[in-house]
């Protein structure tokens, strides 16, 4: 059964909305590139890995995606945690492609392009070992440490991806690609046999970790040192791109392509409250989307429904409540 649904992380949707507003030669835009590159890359990992655990049977197996949790001012986040009667199993998700090396003696995850170059990354299982140690003392803290808590290391299947060891030595046992995902798990099954905890045990546990699911809170643009100025202001085009679109006669008019749109101002007002803060006031909300009175400024911002605090002049608008503004960005980045 799945507990949490995966959803687009959130920094990958902030940085998009960060990419939309910088003009392509702004130095930090083909950093912001290839670090969406990146990001979009672990997401279809994560994603793949969600679709073959769709094939587990929902009564035996509890599943919670990309699940955030802190300890001690420390916060981590699992891609995966499984939760079942015998173990809890911690999935991280890899989606690299290339020819890549488990070096056993500097524990270091080594890829070789086709060019021959090498990066080099955190050997993975490194990680697991760490988010099975937090996690554990978490579960402690909560009086909640009654199952012992394995790991895996999932690699999204592709033709393009080989895994190699370099050195003797390398434990490959918690290593999987594609649907050896079952093999590893029905291993794990056998690993661990005895019964811990019941079903309603079972289910206490998944919704007390789903109730302390705590996104990290996170500044784009402070991580990627600029100002609340050097974005664009303004309207984007859905058809062209191209910002700001003009405000005539009640429609958003492109002045590049001619499109027209009528509600173009709401996703502009949403990557406000993203990318640069939670409220907006009349005037900064004129200024942003280059309208020509407050008093149309204003309609505009009443239409939406907005939570609002103050009166009059001093009225401020908050952000919709529930993670609208991220439901609303992801409806539209998955297509």
């Amino acid at each position: 059964m799945v507990i949490k649904e995966l959803t687009l992380p959130r920094r990958l949707i902030l940085t998009e909305i960060l990419k939309k507003y910088l003009k392509p030669n702004h130095p930090k835009y083909p950093v912001i590139e290839k670090e969406l590159a990146r990001r979009w890359a672990g997401y279809w990992g994560e994603a793949a890995l969600a679709n073959y655990l769709k094939e587990l049977p929902s009564e035996k197996y509890y599943i919670l995606h990309d699940l955030q949790l802190q300890l001690h001012g420390i916060h981590f986040q699992i891609d995966t945690l499984i939760l079942t009667q015998t173990y809890i199993q911690i999935i991280e998700a890899k989606n690299i492609i290339g020819t890549l090396y488990f070096d056993n003696i500097f524990n270091q995850l080594i890829r070789t392009n086709p060019d021959g170059t090498e990066e080099s990354f955190e050997d993975p299982r490194i990680q697991c070992r760490r988010l099975q140690s937090l996690l554990g003392r978490w579960l402690i803290l909560h009086n909640l440490h009654l199952l012992p808590i394995d790991y895996l290391i999932f690699f999204k299947s592709s033709n393009r991806t080989i895994l190699k060891t370099s050195g003797t030595g390398t434990d490959l046992t918690r290593i999987c690609k594609g649907r050896d995902l079952f093999n590893k798990i029905e291993n794990s099954e056998n690993r661990y046999k005895q019964v811990k905890i019941q079903t309603p045990e079972m289910i206490e546990i998944a919704n007390f970790l789903l109730s302390k699911h705590t996104p990290k809170q996170i500044d784009i643009l402070k991580e990627y040192e600029l100002t609340e100025t050097e974005p664009i202001q303004g309207v984007q085009c859905s058809s062209c791109k191209h910002i700001p679109m003009e405000y005539q006669k009640g429609k958003w008019i492109c002045i590049k392509c001619g499109s027209k749109s009528r509600d173009g101002h709401i996703e502009t007002i949403n990557d406000h409250f993203l990318l640069v803060k939670p409220t907006i006031t009349n005037r900064e909300c004129q200024k942003i989307l280059h309208l020509p009175s407050a008093n149309i400024t204003q309609k505009k911002l009443i239409a939406l429904d907005l939570p609002t605090s103050g009166h009059t002049k001093k009225r401020v608008y908050h952000q919709w409540p529930d993670n609208k503004s991220y439901i609303l960005i992801e409806k539209k980045l998955k297509g």
